[in-house]
């Protein structure tokens, strides 16, 4: 059985996966994301279900290298809106990859389109 915290990090791997992808292909994708990461995520998705959430875009410089560390989270630190997400919050199916939908009817959002 796949924990919380597996699915939230594979949840997380798949959505930056798809906007990094995106904004690199679309200037205006980009430059929303920039500046307004949760209006990017509505369009990418169709929703943002953790408007909460504080979301930081950093674009990197010439000639630099960001590399970012994500904060250790034990599971008890989980906020709930979180564990909202990962019991099958709505919405959340559209955020994980094909392999953790379990019974989901199939992706949804302009992101899974092949």
């Amino acid at each position: 059985m796949t924990d919380t915290r597996d699915i939230i990090t594979e949840a997380r791997r798949h959505v930056e996966k798809a906007l990094l992808e995106r904004a690199a292909t679309d200037a205006q994708f980009r430059a929303l994301l920039k500046a307004n990461p949760h209006a990017a995520i509505r369009e990418a998705f169709g929703s943002d279900p953790v408007p909460s959430l504080k979301i930081t875009v950093i674009e990197e410089g010439a000639g630099e290298a960001v590399l970012v560390l994500p904060r250790a989270v034990a599971d008890d630190e989980l906020s709930d809106d979180i564990l909202d997400l990962a019991s099958g919050g709505v919405g959340f199916s559209s955020f994980l990859p094909p392999h953790l939908w379990e019974g989901n009817n199939g992706p949804r959002g302009p992101h899974c389109k092949k």
